[in-house]
């Protein structure tokens, strides 16, 4: 497993977001809002459009909340490397109905 490394406070607060993994863990954490940061987890190998949503949290803008975050993160991989959601067999079929879906034209929604 990769150790999680996160950018710096002002990276977030300048409006950024960011992707990464660690192992089977993805994860998105989208651009700050409301002095807050919300970060989207999913099981990978696929990218977040072709793969289940996990869990969805929030952690306020600062160096407390992206210490939080970063111990969220490393906690989930490791959970995900021992206990994995989906198998890849799972995995793999989600990714195939969403490309389909994508395809003919459906939104799945």
């Amino acid at each position: 497993m990769t150790p999680i490394k996160l950018p710096t406070l002002g990276y977030f607060k300048n409006g950024n977001g960011w992707l990464g993994s660690s192992g089977l863990l993805r994860f998105q954490i989208e651009k700050p809002q409301d002095q807050a940061v919300e970060v989207v987890l999913w099981q990978g190998p696929f990218s977040r459009p072709y793969a289940q949503e996990l869990s969805r949290r929030s952690f306020p803008l600062t160096d407390e909340g992206l210490n939080a975050l970063l111990g969220h993160l490393s906690s989930k991989a490791r959970e995900m490397e021992e206990h994995p959601p989906f198998t890849s067999v799972q995995t793999t079929a989600y990714y195939q109905e969403k490309k389909a879906q994508e395809l003919s034209g459906e939104t799945g929604e």
